[in-house]
């Protein structure tokens, strides 16, 4: 067997050798990549040649900003993915570019997209000395503008993939703002959400307690000037950042919607979680998958020794069970 874990239901033997038959094929394909790849980062590190994030840029108005997305297509694609990804990130960092690379070698076409974060025409990563006046909850309203435009360009079965943040993000979407517009989700990475564990890294980090902010932030909110700055406080891993009571408030205050893995109980649409096992982020995901009364719709991908961003042969693994789990979905 390769290095994952297969937790969602195989219910037949021809199943099971479909699987097999696959990870046969693929181990002598893995290798022989990762022997490439190592040929093409040592000829890339020394300065020599320089590879083009894939895909072809698409823009999209929304709101009186530009946001940013590309497209990599495939002939003849057995889905398309739409991916969000993690905390003030963007579309072209390595776990997204890559992600879309080797599901298109599985036949299955991407859209990855930068959150604008408030921000027209944003790429790369936010600038922790920026005014922060992005929320958590932003993130929907973009979903959802590029969910329609996948459906005008004709792709209506869309799957979404959220990774680390991003996977609250899309569950949110999926499971509270469009409950029948995902035909699938894919979380990667994502982790447990408890108040008080919130309330303690805050405290480690920042090196001052979280709910005096939060109550100051409140109050302004309260009053109607949740755009009010709050200098100098700490925001998500800015230290020292100036933001808005009320984007200050959508990361820390407790919504009943940060718990990730509740919110695909909710919904109604299939759900993969993967995790890989060296991810302290998501410490006790795969626990809690597992506890209580068995879910039919919520799958579970443990990759054994990978971390966060599933790098490297990682990444083939991730892949090879979406195919899989899609498999069973697109069977159903």
């Amino acid at each position: 067997y390769t290095s994952f874990w297969w937790e969602f239901r195989v219910t037949d033997r021809a199943s099971l050798d479909m699987i097999e038959k696959r990870r046969g094929q693929k181990l002598f394909q893995r290798r022989f990549r990762h022997c490439v790849g190592i040929v093409i980062l040592a000829f890339l590190a020394a300065g020599q040649a320089a590879i083009a994030q894939p895909g072809e840029k698409v823009q999209l108005d929304y709101e009186g900003k530009k946001l940013n997305g590309w497209l990599t297509e495939v002939d003849s694609p057995r889905a398309t993915v739409l991916m969000i990804h993690g905390t003030m990130a963007h579309a072209n960092m390595e776990i997204m570019t890559t992600f879309a690379e080797v599901l298109a070698e599985y036949d299955i076409e991407s859209l990855r997209v930068t959150l604008s974060l408030g921000e027209d025409d944003r790429e790369g990563m936010y600038d922790c000395a920026a005014e922060h006046r992005h929320t958590h909850t932003g993130a929907t309203g973009e979903i959802a503008a590029w969910m329609d435009w996948l459906a005008r360009e004709g792709r209506d079965d869309v799957i979404l993939l959220g990774h680390s943040r991003g996977t609250n993000q899309v569950m949110r979407f999926s499971a509270r703002h469009a409950p029948d517009r995902a035909a699938g989700v894919v979380l990667v990475a994502p982790f447990v959400y408890r108040a008080r564990a919130v309330s303690v890294d805050y405290e480690e980090t920042a090196g001052q307690p979280l709910a005096p902010i939060l109550e100051r932030a409140q109050a302004l909110v309260d009053e109607g000037k949740g755009d009010t700055i709050l200098d100098g406080v700490h925001l998500l891993y800015c230290p020292g950042a100036d933001v808005t009571a009320d984007s200050f408030l959508s990361y820390y205050r407790d919504d009943g919607d940060f718990d990730t893995l509740a919110l695909a109980a909710a919904g109604t649409a299939p759900v993969l979680v993967i995790v890989g096992t060296e991810d302290p982020i998501s410490a006790g995901v795969a626990e809690a998958v597992t506890a209580g009364d068995a879910d039919d719709r919520i799958s579970l991908l443990m990759v054994e020794g990978a971390g966060h961003f599933f790098r490297d042969l990682y990444t083939y693994d991730v892949v090879e069970g979406i195919v899989a789990w899609l498999d069973s979905v697109q069977a159903e």
